[in-house]
């Protein structure tokens, strides 16, 4: 058995998975983001829970943010409570185990390679196509990179200012701090955003894509904007990597008609030949996070 946590600035996740990867256990609290020792109850206390059905297993969590390799201190912008602190060792003391802490990308494109989209494929690039833009890379089931903590992130660093002038687009301030990120435009939010802009009116995401599908001409020329700033980018990231498959995560890894647009994009623009679906929606789209956290050890386990 094993316990692990996807913990976001909102919500906690806590889950028991057995051998099969099944579901023994499921809870879901609020996250107390600014009181350090709320925090670490909250988790100990959901653990200590689980004991008494089960017997101390080992603690996987998937984080918004990153794990400074050197100092094992948590990098996370929405968490402020665990920021620049050594979440693993500090709670392995606590629950007298050993707790692997990873980012929630990473553990969503672990899952993925594991059992989910691209499971037994030897190059994994999983992307979160969610409120903002986020990834994680698996090469024969462990993780590539480890000199930062950050790794992944193909939303940001990249400028797209020059695709947003041509689409008649302005640039937003990035929560990184920069400005023209994919991030502020690649996820749900940003496509809200291209339909304010182009149109002056809000719209959410799901009825954008609804309207799309619908054949409405507004629509179809925002999902257009979209398709083209995403798949510009991801083919990039395609050229580097070479991946084998692409699972996409996060709320709009749903609109299925949507990913099968920027896969078609993106297999046009590459320089390799893909003929088959390359971009697709993740099979653990909903829960990839808490289920890659389940995996660490036995990730950590076959690296040794």
């Amino acid at each position: 058995m094993q316990y692990a946590f996807d913990i976001g600035g909102s919500h906690i996740e806590f889950g028991v998975f057995d051998a099969d990867g099944a579901v023994a256990l499921h809870r879901k609290v609020a996250t107390p983001r600014d009181d350090r020792d709320a925090f670490v109850e909250t988790l100990a206390g959901l653990a200590r829970e689980a004991d008494q059905q089960y017997d101390q297993c080992p603690v996987g969590i998937s984080l918004a943010g990153g794990v400074d390799p050197k100092t094992g201190a948590v990098i996370s912008a929405n968490i402020p409570a665990i920021h620049g602190w050594p979440l693993a060792a500090e709670l392995s003391d606590v629950l007298s185990r050993t707790v692997l802490v990873e980012n929630d990308a990473d553990c969503f494109a672990l899952a993925e390679a594991t059992t989910g989209a691209a499971k037994n494929a030897r190059t994994v690039f999983a992307i979160i196509l969610g409120t903002g833009v986020g990834g994680g890379i698996v090469f024969d089931g462990q993780f590539v990179g480890g000199k930062s903590g950050i790794r992944g992130e193909w939303g940001h660093g990249n400028d797209v200012t020059g695709s947003l002038i041509h689409h008649g687009l302005s640039s937003v301030a990035c929560g990184c701090g920069r400005t023209g990120c994919l991030d502020s435009w690649g996820g749900a939010r940003g496509l809200e955003r291209i339909y304010a802009q182009i149109h002056g009116a809000e719209l959410g995401s799901h009825a954008i894509t609804t309207a799309w599908q619908a054949g409405d001409d507004k629509a179809a020329r925002v999902i257009d904007i979209y398709c083209d700033l995403v798949a510009r980018e991801l083919a990039l990231m395609v050229n580097v990597l070479d991946p084998d498959c692409i699972p996409v995560g996060g709320g709009l890894a749903s609109e299925v008609a949507l990913i099968a647009e920027i896969d078609v994009r993106v297999r046009k623009q590459v320089l390799g030949r893909y003929d088959a679906p390359l971009v697709v929606p993740g099979a653990h789209a909903r829960d990839g996070g808490l289920r890659g956290a389940a995996l660490l050890h036995q990730m950590a386990a076959h690296a040794k």
